[in-house]
């Protein structure tokens, strides 16, 4: 065993032989198949879904939804019910679509004896804005197909590109839907938010709604 003069204080310290050159190659294969086990138990898993960041800003889900195993559907706006739910006819069928993201006031009818108010100025942009138009039935990736009243669950798109929901929302004609955890339910809020800083819509007169409370009653 060699010494090695140390410090200048007089000490002196041991200097040990290193280790065979068998032993070093054995511990550096030893550490190549510990990363190999460790990346196999931290990668994603085959057919997992990974994890995705909201986008924060979002004009329309046809040009950043993402992938997402329901059909996305072209067809045409053959009537309107409400300011939140048409019938579109696709490939010859007609289905009923319940507009994702917004919840629009009701009409009067067998099942309310009020309406609501703000009710005919819904019914009256969706119908301006989507009768007889050909648009484009976007799936949100959150949530199922259909609701439990078989009405299709879907964004509805212009071909301008131009979601109905955000520019209904814009509009202030309809309020944002939270009821369902949606993809793009913080750009729906912020276009609400927008909507009601402005007095727009049902959140001016005469209505006077209130973000998160019922519809008044019409006036």
């Amino acid at each position: 065993m060699g010494i090695q003069h140390g410090p200048a204080t007089g000490a002196h310290r041991a200097v040990r032989p290193g280790p065979p050159r068998w032993a070093v190659a054995l511990a550096a294969v030893a550490l190549v198949a510990l990363g190999v086990v460790v990346g196999l138990l931290v990668a994603p898993r085959s057919g997992g879904t990974p994890a995705v960041a909201a986008p924060t800003v979002v004009t329309s889900p046809v040009s950043a939804a993402p992938a997402t195993s329901h059909p996305t559907m072209l067809g045409e706006v053959v009537r309107v019910d409400s300011g939140d739910e048409v019938v579109v006819r696709v490939g010859g069928t007609e289905t009923v679509v319940a507009v994702l993201g917004i919840a629009a006031p009701r009409s009067a009818g067998p099942q309310r004896a009020t309406g609501e108010c703000g009710a005919a100025e819904a019914l009256r942009f969706a119908d301006r804005t989507l009768s007889g138009q050909t648009v484009t039935l976007v799936p949100d990736p959150t949530i199922p197909e259909v609701d439990d009243a078989g009405r299709r669950l879907a964004y509805v798109v212009l071909p301008s590109q131009l979601s109905y929901t955000d520019a209904a929302l814009l509009a202030g004609v309809v309020a944002a839907d939270t009821s369902r955890p949606l993809w793009y339910a913080p750009v729906f809020a912020r276009e609400q938010s927008e909507a009601v800083a402005d007095d727009r819509g049902l959140w001016g007169a005469p209505c006077r709604a209130t973000p998160g409370e019922p519809f008044p009653p019409e006036r």
